[in-house]
């Protein structure tokens, strides 16, 4: 008998000691059908790491599968061998560095999947934030690039094509929440938390404090050119993607929150005029992107995350547009948004 949904943990450099914790949350769940539930768990081709009967014998309750990747290749295609081999009706992904954040998650995602409406289900989350002398939650919306708090109808990937991009071993998650975006409107975001994004200082987001926010944001930048070349080829929308992606590089690039190293800015350029320039026109002229509000609603959000209130940046947008060679589009005054933000 097919599941009701798959809990689907890819694992790397992770202990059996490590992994017992985000196992040990799925069981504790209460109110959920577990005959209807699968864990599956895919070892991205690490031989040391040894997990096996003696390992998921500790949950009898559970239905668990071990699976493994030809070679290592990042948790996006450990994450897409847990889809093929499952059958399903809904997958989940919970990093193996993570927890649930209470024992009605599970539960409260099922209510949602029985009704049999949508093709992503979306649940806010908290990330903990560790430092010398403090602690901290912050809480961060359904949407966005993130895996673990996202459930997917999995016959909607597979009729969209929808796949993990196999080159992909970072910034995999902004590729494929790209793709599947752009193919349904059924989609909902419910009101439980679910999970814990847990400070790991080793993981690939988190070490060398957190530099990959700055060191690979050109890997970012290619990875949705691979998008919306997938989102052209498959004949979807693209246009807004364009241009997100352009202003998303425009002021993440000049904020003072984090110092990004001259080379890396270059890569950033670099795609922005090399292959990002020539869906540009079309992009801004798209009549369902609405460019001046678009610019105007990007820069509120980002203004909060990277900007200081009611601050203007050396470089204007359209100075920054001149000199990479793109064509600039009329926009309000920028200050109409940074007012906005700082009075509210």
């Amino acid at each position: 008998m097919s599941k009701r949904l798959a809990v689907i943990i890819p694992y790397y450099n992770e202990t059996p000691e490590q992994l017992q914790f985000a196992v040990h949350g799925i069981a504790m769940q209460m109110g959920t059908d577990f005959s209807k539930l699968e864990v599956v768990m895919v070892n991205d081709c690490n031989p040391e790491t040894v997990v096996d009967e003696s390992f998921t014998s500790r949950w009898p309750m559970l239905d668990m599968k071990l699976l493994q990747t030809d070679h290592n290749a990042g948790c996006g295609v450990a994450r897409q061998v847990g889809i093929d081999n499952t059958d399903a009706e809904y997958v989940m992904f919970l990093d193996a560095d993570d927890r649930y954040h209470n024992v009605e998650y599970l539960s409260a995602v099922c209510r949602v999947i029985k009704q049999g409406r949508y093709d992503i289900i979306m649940a806010p989350f908290y990330s903990d934030v560790c430092g010398t002398d403090y602690y901290n939650w912050i809480t961060h919306g359904g949407l966005g690039c993130w895996m673990h708090n996202k459930i997917y109808r999995r016959q909607f990937l597979i009729d969209n094509e929808l796949r993990f991009h196999p080159d992909l071993k970072v910034h995999e998650d902004g590729y494929f929440n790209t793709i599947t975006y752009a193919c349904s409107d059924r989609t909902t975001i419910i009101k439980n938390v679910g999970v814990v994004w847990c400070n790991n200082p080793n993981s690939t987001v988190r070490k060398n404090n957190s530099e990959f926010f700055t060191g690979e944001m050109h890997t970012f930048m290619r990875a949705q050119c691979l998008a919306i070349e997938w989102l052209k080829e498959h004949h979807k929308a693209y246009q807004g993607t364009v241009c997100d992606v352009v202003i998303h590089a425009y002021v993440f690039l000049h904020q003072r929150l984090m110092e990004v190293e001259p080379e890396k800015v270059k890569l950033c350029e670099d795609i922005v005029a090399g292959n990002l320039a020539q869906y540009w026109d079309s992009a801004i002229e798209a009549p369902d992107v609405n460019f001046p509000t678009y610019w105007g609603d990007s820069l509120t959000g980002y203004q909060q995350a990277y900007w200081k209130s009611g601050e203007m940046v050396a470089e204007s947008f359209p100075q920054w547009l001149e000199r990479l060679g793109m064509r600039v589009p009329e926009l309000p005054d920028v200050r109409t948004f940074l007012n906005k933000v700082s009075t509210a």
